[in-house]
């Protein structure tokens, strides 16, 4: 029985971990999603160096390259502007006569009227390109072009009548893409994981694809496609929870490239949807996004299939709203109800505030009697240290008067008075027993008045400095030395007396206590402010 209790509690831990952590991914999602405009104005300060550099062409060759970046700019961002940029450099290039950038141009145009929507018109383009004597440099943008072409296409269908044959002419082009992919890099490893995916399904396509996110960085196209193809596969897998983080991840990289033709944002609105109606408000965002990229862009696939799953998400939304206005409705009939049972409680409270004021005097009264008892408390503490120091006084006294006998009996030694030796001697054994039975009762006399003395002062050391008494009721000599100074003997001559040191012995003991104090400025008055009795708040 604790056994499964044990593993339902893991269960429920596991699953509220995954939803945090979901949750943290779609609010990383939003944070790029609120700054698509600064992306997108980068973009365009990037192309208006590209125009620049347009203008600055001199020869057919300049003006030839500078469209065909402008064109590479503009493909996923804008498809009028990609378009106007192709037909100048192809006309260009027709008039130049340069076979090259005649068959690169139409390779672009073929592309983007496929990307776009326009797919025979697409598949005519790109069949007026000869493969055969092709330039090597363009064989591989000419087979993705085609694959792409009909991997749109079969998208589009969706049936069962013509999307398989196109779905086989996606996979042989990709096929021929691959051969003049250079082995090992970026373009290869996704053109690989697509002809997997595509081909047989297989799994080992996501470890092409991790691949590419390793070689390329958030702001690449292949970035995001790369991680869709991700998200796809995990998907087929049946883990949801790695398909959402990689959906997330290329809705962020389309956000940051960034890319007006995608399809993360529109997915991840539809799932999101699909998984609990509660994220409806962010799905309508997120549809709403990927409306005005396909709007922007001018892609009729892309506008079609939202306008299939956009009526869904409004409705869930706007029931969404319905529930929302109901309870707040509702709350604004609690709101009423709460705010009669204030007015009666107002009431009530008058009637009690004349027995609180009552109260209150008897309170003030018993207040005063306890500041009263407080100081007679302080007047006490005060005449126990006084009697103490007393006490200390006299024993100082007495031991000054010991020591004055020891000195003087060693000028007897050196004057060769033998008789007086022996005095001497005896003499020191009765200082020594003075001094013990001193410390002795000085401890124990010290620690019964001040029972919390060596943890406070301990509290006034650091951590690895601390003071272990030896016993609970004897000090250290250190202990002993602040004692002292707690009771008021601050001179070193006088505390060096007391306690049988010299007084360089003293102020050696001093500073390295001081040394290992938390707060060495204030330290020995932070050691007389210990086990004081406060004195008692007024009263009310």
């Amino acid at each position: 029985m604790l056994r499964r209790a044990f593993l339902l509690f893991c269960i429920f831990t596991l699953a509220q971990t995954a939803v945090r952590a979901s949750e943290a991914d779609l609010e990383r999602l939003d944070s790029y999603v609120a700054r698509r405009p600064q992306y997108v104005a980068a973009k365009q300060r990037h192309i208006n160096v590209l125009k620049a550099k347009l203008h600055r062409a001199r020869t057919d060759e300049e003006r030839l390259h500078a469209y065909n970046r402008l064109f590479e700019v503009y493909y996923t961002f804008r498809f009028d502007s990609a378009m106007v940029y192709v037909k100048r450099g192809l006309q260009l290039a027709e008039r130049a006569n340069n076979a090259v950038f005649i068959d690169n141009f139409r390779i672009h145009r073929g592309l983007l009227l496929a990307t776009g929507g326009y797919y025979s018109q697409a598949q005519a383009e790109l069949q007026r390109v000869n493969a055969e004597t092709l330039h090597p440099s363009l064989r591989l943008n000419y087979y993705y072009s085609m694959a792409w072409l009909y991997n749109f296409w079969a998208s589009y269908c969706n049936d069962h009548e013509f999307a398989p044959q196109l779905a086989r002419l996606r996979l042989h082009y990709l096929r021929q893409a691959i051969s003049y992919a250079p082995r090992g890099s970026a373009m290869y490893n996704y053109l690989t994981g697509e002809a997997m995916y595509y081909g047989k399904n297989d799994p080992k396509a996501i470890v092409y694809y991790k691949k590419v996110l390793q070689q390329v960085g958030l702001d690449d196209r292949l970035y995001a496609s790369a991680a869709y193809a991700i998200a796809r596969g995990y998907k087929t897998l049946g883990r949801i929870d790695l398909y959402e983080y990689y959906l997330v991840q290329a809705g962020i990289s389309d956000q940051v490239c960034p890319l007006k033709e995608n399809l993360a944002l529109q997915e991840l609105s539809l799932y999101l949807y699909e998984k609990d109606k509660r994220y409806s408000d962010r799905a309508v965002r997120y549809v709403y996004c990927s409306m005005e990229d396909a709007q922007f862009y001018n892609n009729r696939l892309r506008m079609l299939e939202i306008s299939r799953i956009l009526p869904k998400i409004v409705s869930a939304y706007q029931q969404q709203l319905n529930n929302r206005t109901t309870w707040l409705r509702w709350g604004l009939a609690g709101l009423s109800v709460l705010s009669v049972g204030l007015l009666a409680l107002i009431v009530l409270s008058v009637k009690q505030n004349k027995k609180l004021n009552l109260r209150r005097l008897q309170m003030r009264a018993q207040n005063k009697q306890l500041e009263t008892l407080n100081r007679q408390l302080s007047e006490t503490n005060r005449h126990r240290e006084t009697y103490l120091r007393l006490f200390l006084d006299l024993s100082a006294i007495y031991i000054g008067k010991l020591d004055s006998v020891s000195k003087l009996v060693a000028r007897c030694l050196k004057a060769g008075k033998t008789d007086d030796l022996l005095a001497k001697v005896n003499r020191v054994r009765v200082q020594e027993e003075e001094a013990r039975t001193f410390y002795d009762r000085f401890d124990r006399a010290f620690i019964m008045l001040y029972p919390d003395f060596v943890k406070q002062f301990n509290g006034l050391l650091r951590d690895d400095a601390q003071i272990l008494p030896p016993s609970p009721h004897a000090l250290t000599t250190e202990l002993r030395i602040f004692a002292l100074m707690r009771l008021g003997v601050t001179s070193s001559q006088e505390i060096a007396t007391l306690l049988f040191y010299s007084t360089q012995t003293i102020y050696n003991y001093k500073s390295a206590m001081k040394a290992r104090a938390k707060l060495r400025d204030t330290f020995e008055a932070d050691v007389y402010r210990l086990c004081h009795v406060i004195d008692a708040p007024h009263g009310v």
